[in-house]
């Protein structure tokens, strides 16, 4: 600080909160109280961060909460260690009593003044590798067998679900982003929803991939409180500011998410997620901040039906609450059902007796769980397949052009859309980056189509016509219903001219029954076009347009 009076320089050491100024001048010939103004230039400048640390779940006993601790960071520590990862921590625990100077309290705050950081979990980007195990690695790529060896390793103890663990060992490896001259980002993610019946091991796959995932993160929708999913402006107790508390997409970032209860997240969340999934980022104006937070998160999602179990012969958009917008942006999406079969069902009960008798015998997967998340860092770290072999594109382009054929010559609704293209591109890349291979062949094209294949037949079927529409999925709304919606109205339209401007109910239900349409389906219809206004009821059992 620089005396106004004498031009003397005054060092002042900051400590605690408060900013600290010179009391009087330190110039044996001034001695003055100042004023002082601050010399910038002359100023040292420390880094420093506060982290706010939880202690781990899997230490947890009890049903205890877990404890968690404020911490100063300083110098070379600081951005070390980022929200979401496993750190261990030395530093020296002080303690400051709370309040201001004329204000103080009874209580006291801890804080740990860090000295030194070790981050245990690591995304894929900071994680190294031994060079025995990248041999180790390369020796395995050389076999015939890799990508069955990787799919059966995947959540071991849990029978069945084999294209859904495909799904979710592709999901892992993933592929790289691709950015565009004209700032377009096309995602590398691949997104997936599990849905169905309840007890068949959605939320143990689910768990089971976030554990595996170099960057893993599980929360539920219904649970995630203060930041949720996204993100939340709070007030930083340290320094009082506002700050931004990063949500679960966002400290998954350049990993997986796994989210439970998908259907139950807050209504902001649901506003958020469609920028997260397509996009990967999440735009926040909140308390005066304004920022704009990464989220290139693979997620894995997993919705209960409504009714609690799993009905066939509603649409999937019928019976989970999710906006279709939503539902859309999901890549695959499975229907996860538990049919009663006498055979299935005793291998079933076999396998889950053996697991109580002898789990580490049953659970022997080729290549165990450490291993496993050391070939998905590898392949992430080294490989970015390439999409050039001209009968690779001629083999997706061809599914393609073949399947919206169908409904170009209108023998059937449109079957799938430019996103199930992309995604076929995504899986197929995946494919060929989990055989540890840069180069997308045939076989890996095949092999993301039937996944398609596979997902649109189990979620994308009108259940009227038993055929495959897109629009199930994109916007709730079969081509049979949009054609049954179109025709009641059509007939409200008419009766309101035989009828000197309002159709009777009973009429209109008689009419669409006769062409086939059910009246349950005509009642419903009425009741959420009055309720978006669209229809009104001028006197009982009659209604009528509101613009004609």
């Amino acid at each position: 600080f620089k005396c106004r009076r004498c031009g003397e320089e005054n060092r002042i050491l900051q400590v605690g909160e408060l900013f600290r100024e010179p009391l009087v001048c330190e110039n044996p010939n001034c001695g003055r109280k100042g004023p002082f103004d601050l010399v910038i230039e002359n100023t040292v400048f420390r880094d420093w961060q506060s982290l706010c640390m939880q202690e781990p779940p899997e230490r947890l006993r009890g049903g205890r909460m877990p404890r968690r601790l404020d911490s100063i960071v300083r110098d070379d520590f600081v951005d070390k260690a980022v929200p979401g990862n496993h750190i261990v921590i030395t530093g020296v625990l002080r303690v400051f009593q709370e309040g201001r100077r004329h204000e103080r309290k009874k209580t006291f705050r801890k804080i740990l003044f860090v000295s030194h950081i070790e981050v245990l979990q690591k995304g894929v980007e900071e994680a190294e590798l031994t060079p025995e195990d990248k041999v180790k690695i390369e020796e395995l790529a050389k076999g015939p067998w890799i990508r069955n060896k990787i799919i059966q390793s995947i959540a071991p103890s849990i029978y069945g679900h084999d294209a859904i663990k495909e799904a979710i060992a592709l999901q892992l490896f993933g592929c790289e982003a691709i950015d565009l001259l004209d700032g377009t980002r096309i995602r590398g993610d691949t997104h997936v929803l599990l849905t169905g019946d309840p007890g068949v091991a959605k939320s143990q796959l689910l768990k089971w991939a976030a554990n595996v995932a170099p960057r893993g993160l599980y929360t539920s929708g219904m649970k995630s409180t203060g930041a949720g999913l996204t993100a939340a402006a709070v007030r930083d107790e340290i320094s009082g500011g506002w700050t931004l508390e990063a949500g679960a997409l966002v400290i998954a970032d350049g990993g997986l998410a796994s989210i439970d209860e998908f259907e139950k997240m807050r209504s902001e969340d649901s506003n958020a997620i469609l920028e997260s999934l397509e996009q990967q980022t999440i735009s926040v104006a909140k308390a005066g901040i304004v920022a704009t937070l990464n989220t290139r998160t693979a997620v894995l999602a997993a919705a209960n039906p409504k009714l609690g179990r799993f009905e066939k012969n509603l649409t999937i958009a019928q019976q989970v609450p999710l906006d279709p917008v939503i539902l859309s942006r999901f890549d695959l999406v499975f229907i996860m059902r538990d049919e009663p079969r006498a055979d299935q069902d005793r291998t079933i009960a076999h396998h889950i007796l053996e697991l109580h008798s002898a789990p580490k015998k049953v659970i022997k997967p080729p290549i165990n769980l450490e291993f496993l998340r050391k070939i998905i860092i590898y392949a992430r770290q080294n490989l970015d397949p390439k999409l050039d072999n001209k009968d690779v594109m001629k083999t997706i382009e061809d599914f393609f052009v073949d399947w919206r054929g169908v409904a170009e010559r209108g023998e059937a609704p449109l079957p799938i859309t430019v996103r199930q293209l992309e995604a076929i591109v995504r899986l197929a890349k995946a494919n060929a980056r989990m055989r540890l291979s840069d180069r997308v062949t045939i076989e890996d094209a095949n092999r993301a189509i039937l996944l398609i294949k596979r997902s649109l037949q189990e979620a994308g079927i009108d259940t009227e016509t038993g055929k495959l529409d897109i629009d199930v999925l994109m916007t709730g709304k079969a081509k049979s219903q949009r054609d049954n919606i179109r025709r009641v109205l059509n007939i409200i339209k008419e009766l309101e001219g035989q009828y000197g401007g309002a159709a009777p109910v009973e009429e209109i239900k008689r009419i669409a029954e006769s062409e086939g349409i059910k009246q349950s389906f005509v009642e419903e219809l009425i009741e959420q076009e009055k309720m978006r206004g669209h229809l009104y009821e001028p006197k009982q059992g009659m209604v009528t347009r509101a613009v004609k």
